[in-house]
């Protein structure tokens, strides 16, 4: 997959291609980087200036979708 500064992804394996906003890259980003949900989280209410249950629910919000769409 190939993630852009601007929220574009694209799926080499499918061919399928996603348009994220600006959570949804920041996650998406963190995750391939290797980070753990709880740091996600946590740089979520910092960089987004939300707190911890909006980060939270958000972050799982996200994981799940990435997950239905076979993102991750």
């Amino acid at each position: 997959m190939t993630l852009t500064n601007n929220g574009f992804l694209f799926d080499h394996v499918t061919g399928l291609t996603y348009t994220l906003n600006s959570t949804g890259g920041f996650i998406l980003k963190k995750i391939i980087d290797g980070n753990k949900p709880n740091e996600i989280i946590a740089e979520l209410t910092q960089s987004f200036d939300v707190n911890d249950s909006t980060a939270r629910n958000d972050f799982e919000e996200f994981f799940e979708l990435a997950r239905v769409y076979g993102i991750l």
